[in-house]
């Protein structure tokens, strides 16, 4: 069953545009810096300029603090030149889910299937894979270009 809280934090904020009451001037002023403070603290970004609140999450900081960092941590699939030391990003996996399955890429991985299945339904549900023209799949330097071109 999906986490109800469990969505995409990175189209989370809201902007408002905001008067202030002359009585709590002072006070505003003297709580805003650590409001804000204790806010970052949490993964929330607050920020208030020319009358304009801006309120947005930092999803890796907000789900980190939401998690507790529970589970194991991720670890990336490395390529195998050793020299380079360079983990397989979502662009490689695109690129080669096009000529190999799943067991295939599995097996090039050295990833258990329930890890691989994991990693690859965060690469589709990612703003990565949803921005990429479907009839460039095998075009490298195009999938490089791709912002979000994260490890997998």
């Amino acid at each position: 069953m999906k986490d109800p809280m469990d969505f995409d934090y990175e189209d989370m904020w809201l902007r408002y545009r905001v008067t202030e009451e002359p009585e709590y001037k002072e006070l505003n002023s003297k709580n805003y810096e650590k409001l804000k403070g204790l806010m970052e603290e949490v993964g929330v970004y607050l920020d208030l300029r020319d009358g304009r609140l801006s309120i947005s999450v930092f999803p890796n900081a907000y789900k980190s603090k939401r998690t507790r960092n529970a589970g194991r941590t991720r670890r990336a699939a490395f390529k195998d030149d050793e020299a380079l030391f360079e983990a397989y990003r979502y662009s490689d996996i695109v690129q080669l889910s096009q000529s190999m399955g799943d067991r295939e890429l599995m097996e090039m991985l050295s990833m258990p299937q329930a890890t691989f299945y994991r990693h690859k339904k965060a690469l589709k549900e990612s703003r990565y894979y949803k921005s990429l023209d479907k009839t460039r799949l095998n075009d490298r330097e195009y999938l490089k270009s791709v912002e979000g071109d994260n490890i997998f």
